[in-house]
């Protein structure tokens, strides 16, 4: 026999996909402005909500196949017809919006990874290029369709159901048999819900939330206190850091780097900071106040621990427009010049090599050593366009600046 209403999957299947696209087309609006860390955590959640809306697409298609349905309400040809047409735009919008918005993202000049809700990877379509334009006008022309069959659909319902006296909406709401008011007052909550959803959703909150690494034991330098003189030549070095007191020169320490330290960055995108931090590096220090002629440091960075509070911005920043890590898989900074500023304070000159480019960095950091241990904290900044970070459009510095802050707090142990 054929039901009357339709089934409990066929309903839920409906409404989550009507209170997406509702969510989706409303908070669209908010896709507009200069690209930063809100915009991009905007469209990164609209990345997947729109390959949700696809995926339950296909199953409802699937089960409006499996599953059995009431039989079409009888009515004049062109009203069934229209019907149908609305029914079938409705199937060919949840399908064709979210694949070509798929296709835009695929063919972007800037490859940026996508990360459903920040957890499950989903591939860019193997596409040619040329796709990416008709594509961009469809994707942006699609939700004017929508709204018109959305109010096509709505009119047709409440058309049956209180001028025609078909109790056609009770069949689309569980336990809403006889109940048309309540059915559409609970259509009515479900689609200004969504509403309400898409105008103050913000994933930014989330997106940029710090991480558990991210340790900033002191304020971030001022860049232009970090880009202090260069280091002083032998001869107008003070005495005091280049010769020991008596005849026995004394030698740098050894040091082993406890856990539980933090190396971590700051750049400004369109004037808002994004902090970062990377979780894997390691560092061989031979250092000792007394010997900073003997002195040296290297540190090795891994770059693809790198940890922004966004695994889809941090999958962008380990891509080729960034730190290429599947060719640059590590970061180095090598100093061999130390000099006191006074008191716990330093200053070391060194080289960093990131993404296949050297360029000499200064440093500035406290010591303090009780014994056999011993705390360093610092700060330095570098230039991200000397060394290639950022390329194609992320080249410019008018929407991420050039001058990134790293800091530094880490506790060290003698080995000798």
């Amino acid at each position: 026999m054929t039901p009357q209403r339709y089934s409990l999957g066929s309903i839920v299947l409906h409404w989550l996909i009507a209170a997406a696209l509702v969510f989706q087309i409303v908070f669209a609006e908010s896709l507009e402005g200069p690209r930063g860390p809100d915009l991009f955590a905007r469209f990164q959640l609209h990345k997947s909500v729109g390959i949700t809306i696809l995926l339950l697409s296909l199953v409802r298609l699937g089960w409006r196949f499996a599953a059995p349905r009431p039989a079409p309400v009888p009515g004049p040809k062109w009203a069934m017809t229209l019907s149908s047409v609305v029914h079938a735009g409705f199937y060919i919008f949840m399908i064709a919006a979210p694949v070509t918005g798929w296709i835009l993202v695929s063919t972007s000049k800037i490859k940026v990874d996508t990360l459903l809700f920040g957890t499950i990877p989903w591939p860019h379509l193997p596409v040619p290029a040329a796709w990416g334009e008709p594509a961009e006008f469809l994707h942006h022309f699609m939700p004017n369709v929508a709204i018109a069959l959305f109010v096509l659909h709505v009119v047709g319902a409440l058309r049956h159901q209180y001028m025609l006296g078909t109790p056609i909406l009770a069949r689309m709401l569980p336990g809403g048999q006889g109940k048309a008011m309540g059915a559409v007052l609970l259509a009515a909550a479900i689609i200004l819900g969504s509403v309400l959803l898409g105008k103050i959703a913000d994933p930014k909150a989330s997106a940029t939330a710090p991480t558990k690494t991210e340790v900033v034991a002191q304020p971030v330098a001022d860049p232009v206190q970090t880009e202090a003189p260069v280091a002083q030549d032998a001869e107008t070095a003070p005495a005091d850091d280049a010769v020991a007191e008596d005849d026995t020169p004394a030698e740098p320490r050894t040091w082993a780097v406890a856990p539980g330290g933090s190396l971590g960055f700051t750049a400004r995108w369109n004037g808002e900071p994004v902090n970062g931090s990377f979780s894997r590096w390691s560092a061989n220090i031979l250092f000792d106040p007394e010997a900073l002629e003997g002195s040296n440091i290297e540190v090795s960075i891994d770059l693809a621990s790198v940890d922004t509070g966004d695994s889809q911005r941090d999958g962008t920043l380990t891509d080729s427009d960034f730190f290429d890590t599947s060719r640059f898989a590590k970061a180095t900074y090598r100093a061999t010049r130390f000099r006191s500023l006074g008191g716990n304070r330093y200053r070391a000159d060194g080289t960093l090599s990131l993404r296949g480019a050297s360029k000499p960095v200064p440093v500035s950091f406290t010591l303090d050593i009780d014994g056999n241990r011993a705390r360093a904290r610092g700060t330095a900044t570098i230039d991200r366009t000397s060394f290639g970070v950022g390329q194609g459009d992320y080249a410019s510095t008018a929407e991420i600046a050039g001058p990134v802050a790293v800091n530094f707090d880490f506790r060290a142990t003698a080995r000798d």
